[in-house]
């Protein structure tokens, strides 16, 4: 086992904060790798702040990228009707899916792979041969509470991306 730097909120209320999160050593069957930059988006503040009730049957689409063990049917709870959840993250352990959430509101549950090499390269070529950039305004970890405030506010022009260099320099709580 070692520790992983992190930041999680307490509670709804509470302002993301410097944590640790224990993680079990790879196997030779894993392949660990470092994040160098994270994006936040709308739907991490609403999943901090527990609003993902307010938000209840009001996304058409949700991508899932979550390789770990989490509650699906929060998310499937926020898919209008004829709505679909995709998983391209792959937990360890099956994720438990309440039939009625999904039968209820005609949802459907997807699944994809993200794509291998020679897909991603396609992509990247593509995006490069027609000139398709993302634009994002760069912050360090120390700043995420702030950057939440801004989207709260809806003052946000770029998607913010975290560097995770400055993750390194926090000492955790």
């Amino acid at each position: 086992m070692f520790n992983t730097k992190a930041y999680s909120a307490r509670s709804a209320s509470s302002p993301l904060a410097s944590t640790t999160i224990p993680r079990r050593d790879p196997t030779p069957r894993d392949v660990q790798i470092e994040i160098l930059f994270c994006g936040i988006c709308h739907s991490d503040l609403h999943q901090v702040r527990n609003e993902m009730a307010k938000h209840a049957g009001s996304f058409d689409f949700i991508l899932d990228t979550i390789a770990a063990d989490h509650n699906i049917n929060a998310y499937l709870n926020l898919l209008a009707h004829d709505a679909t959840l995709t998983l391209v993250g792959a937990p360890e352990k099956p994720l438990e899916v309440s039939a009625f959430r999904v039968l209820m509101g005609r949802r459907s549950l997807a699944g994809s792979l993200i794509g291998g090499i020679d897909e991603t390269k396609e992509m990247l070529d593509y995006c490069g041969e027609h000139n398709i950039t993302a634009d994002v305004e760069v912050i360090p970890i120390q700043k995420v509470n702030e950057a939440y405030e801004r989207l709260a506010r809806s003052d946000v022009t770029y998607r913010f991306c975290i560097d995770m260099v400055s993750l390194k320099s926090e000492d955790p709580a």
